[in-house]
């Protein structure tokens, strides 16, 4: 199970022995330690970045997509369109400036679009079946739109549409989608592009995109840095129990950057770089 910012908090404090005792003050500040849990994160997502696919829709006879409000975005490695193929259509992309990707393919796209479906539509964890209530499913949609529940972050793709108030998807919902969505707000897009994107990892207090390894690398970071920035406010004050005290403190966070460093090594797997086709 991930652990949120306050768990991860929470081991690093007793790397470093610096839990909370009755009448003695705690050596970091969670603000301190926050920063340097920022830090860390942004050079473990260089190494292994949080894949996350992102759904953008086409503009009529165009092969450019913005990409400005993907948020925490690192790179764009790739695409899918058109999408529903099997095998899928990967297409390569061409950087026309930081907001702005082209699609490298010899289609020409069709104008994408999105709206909100009528009546009430029900998803079901484990399933593909979706039903609805009030719903005017063959109006609305058709095989390869997407539809997304309201506040949700997942689109599923539709696979076949069987009534007004029933459609396939082409996967099985997840367990964060389970339920009736609110009347008349469930989303729903067609032209779509999926873009797989490689991001910054994310950890709060609700949420967290590190898995266990990633986890053990972030805290071997921290506690590193962490002990040699305390060691240099140290390294004059003999009441803190002399000069061995910062330097034995500097030393250890010394070995435990090179763990970590060690570990962001493992952390990258060789990059290989594939030549889609155009067509």
């Amino acid at each position: 199970m991930a652990k949120y910012i306050s768990g991860i908090r929470a081991i690093i404090r007793q790397k470093l022995r610096d839990e909370f005792a009755e009448g003695i003050d705690l050596e970091w500040e969670n603000d301190e330690l926050d920063i340097l849990i920022l830090d860390c994160l942004a050079e473990i997502s260089e190494h292994s970045a949080d894949v996350v696919i992102e759904v953008l829709t086409t503009i009529a006879y165009s092969k450019v997509l913005d990409i400005s409000s993907i948020e925490n975005l690192l790179e764009v490695e790739k695409v899918e369109y058109p999408i529903g193929h099997d095998p899928r259509e990967y297409r390569n992309v061409d950087y026309l400036d930081n907001e702005t990707i082209e699609i490298d393919t010899t289609l020409t796209p069709n104008a994408g679009g999105s709206g909100t479906l009528t009546g009430t539509v029900t998803f079901a964890t484990g399933s593909a079946t979706v039903t609805g209530s009030g719903t005017s499913f063959s109006d609305d949609l058709a095989a390869d739109y997407l539809i997304r529940k309201s506040g949700g972050t997942r689109w599923y793709r539709v696979y076949s549409i069987e009534s007004a108030t029933s459609l396939t998807l082409a996967e099985p919902v997840r367990s964060s989608d389970n339920g009736a969505d609110t009347v008349d707000l469930t989303e729903y897009c067609y032209g779509a592009v999926y873009l797989t994107c490689h991001k910054l990892h994310q950890l709060t207090e609700s949420s967290s995109t590190l898995q266990p390894l990633l986890e053990r690398t972030l805290v071997l970071g921290v506690t590193g840095q962490a002990a040699i920035n305390r060691s240099r406010v140290l390294i004059n004050k003999v009441t803190h129990g002399g000069a061995r005290t910062p330097t034995e403190m500097k030393a250890w966070g010394v070995t435990q950057l090179t763990l970590y460093r060690e570990s962001l090594t493992r952390l990258t797997g060789a990059r290989t770089s594939t030549e889609y086709p155009k067509n």
